[in-house]
């Protein structure tokens, strides 16, 4: 099923390293403080890079689907894994506002998540035009995996070294050690 949009409309409150795990990590002394807002702003953007790249929530979040109109049956929650706190609105045939739907249930163990209508029951028919059935919903790691850790760190430590886009003599990956621990939290594409 293809959405419409997807967004994330709450941050996480939290980043799943800190700054003192990456300065540990750079081999930074605690004391030295010049750079901490900017070890911080690529934290983010590494967890950020991490999430796009493997199609997963890394840090607790609340996301947006729109889609046009109900599927047959599941509907596909992008960004797993999903937490819960499922909300759908839709506007029906005939209205003009969006109305919230509640009989359905969550299979937050399914990756990524799906909703269903309850058994033996379908989707309610919406209008059918742009954006009428809205969904948002909680995804993320409360402990994030190892793996998702630890290429945080990479990518950071890298971007800190690395300040430019290029340097003399090319940009060459550290062989293995991204692609093995993204390895093991990526799970492939939505389709």
């Amino acid at each position: 099923m293809n959405y419409r949009s997807l967004k994330r409309i709450e941050e996480p409150s939290y980043e799943p390293v800190s700054l003192e795990e990456i300065k540990h990590h750079i081999g930074i002394d605690d004391d030295f403080t010049a750079d901490d807002d900017y070890l911080e702003a690529l934290i983010q953007a590494a967890r950020i890079s991490l999430e796009d790249r493997s199609s997963r929530t890394i840090a607790g979040s609340r996301w947006q689907m729109k889609i046009d109109f109900f599927p047959p049956r599941d509907i596909r929650l992008p960004r797993p894994p999903l937490v819960g706190n499922v909300e759908v609105w839709y506007v029906p045939v005939g209205a003009t506002e969006h109305v919230q739907y509640e009989d359905f249930v969550v299979d937050a163990d399914a990756t990524p998540g799906v909703i269903r209508p309850n058994w033996n029951a379908y989707w309610p028919q919406a209008r059918g035009a742009e954006n009428d059935v809205i969904i948002t919903y909680d995804a993320g790691y409360s402990n994030p995996p190892v793996g998702a850790k630890n290429c945080i760190l990479l990518l950071g430590a890298h971007w800190y070294a690395n300040r430019e886009a290029a340097s003399p003599g090319g940009m060459n990956t550290v062989p293995m050690s991204f692609d093995i621990l993204f390895s093991t939290i990526n799970w492939g594409a939505y389709s």
